[in-house]
């Protein structure tokens, strides 16, 4: 049996059997990286990919600065600056952006949750700001409303990693092993393909960071009705 299988028996009349000793390592490398808050993935404001593509020549200047003030760590410059763009540039999504990533540094997550709400407002297929709002709520002590923020941005885009790995390790700080344990033997009474895939991106790739692991099994969510991807998030989530 593949190691990553053994995690929980194969089938649901096998519940009772031990599990093996990887799979123990896995779920104690899980709590002490499901404890550790700030190891959480946050999404700076690097403006790659698709956020660098709305930085228009007009707003040079506007990110050059973000971005310098952010590597220097100067959150409360950084949340001025933005508070600066969003006066003369109100709906551009980033000029929010910058104002989430400053107050959710600086422990302010009520407002970063409404910065990034009003960015999503203005950009709702924003999987960088869903990820960082997901943060601001689990870090405000909303882990369920964390995880439905992870959950929206996985569902616009499969392959953004930061916020499957968000999701496996706040549904760990919720659930606990024995919740993850449970979980799994829902997935796989139900559908054991879902298992395998719940398996491998909240324990295996929140454990090991392998990208390869988490891209296969996202490889095989996207072969997945959505009728099926709803019912795992309706085990996980607890809605149904």
């Amino acid at each position: 049996m593949n190691p990553v299988d053994s995690f929980v028996a194969g089938r649901k009349d096998c519940d009772s059997r031990p599990m093996s000793s990887r799979a123990v390592l896995l779920l104690v490398c899980l709590s002490g990286l499901a404890c550790a808050g700030p190891a959480v993935a946050a999404e700076t404001f690097g403006l790659e990919g698709d956020q660098a593509a709305l930085a228009a020549r007009a707003q040079v200047e506007w990110v050059e600065q973000a971005q310098t003030l952010e590597r220097r760590a100067d959150w409360s410059g950084l949340l001025a600056w933005g508070q600066d763009w969003a006066r003369v540039d109100a709906r551009n999504p980033l000029a929010w952006f910058v104002q989430g990533r400053a107050l959710g540094e600086l422990g302010r997550f009520d407002e970063a949750i409404a910065a990034y709400r009003h960015n999503l407002s203005l950009a709702p297929g924003d999987v960088l700001a869903r990820n960082n709002l997901g943060n601001a709520w689990r870090d405000s002590g909303h882990a369920h409303e964390a995880m439905r923020a992870y959950r929206a941005a996985v569902e616009i885009d499969p392959d953004y990693l930061p916020a499957w790995q968000n999701l496996g390790l706040t549904f760990y700080r919720v659930k606990g092993q024995a919740g993850v344990t449970q979980a799994l033997q829902k997935l796989q009474a139900l559908d054991p393909k879902l298992a395998d895939v719940w398996r491998a991106l909240a324990v295996e790739y929140s454990v090991t960071g392998d990208a390869r692991v988490a891209r296969e099994a996202i490889r095989v969510w996207r072969g997945l009705s959505k009728a099926r991807r709803t019912r795992m998030f309706g085990i996980l989530l607890d809605e149904g």
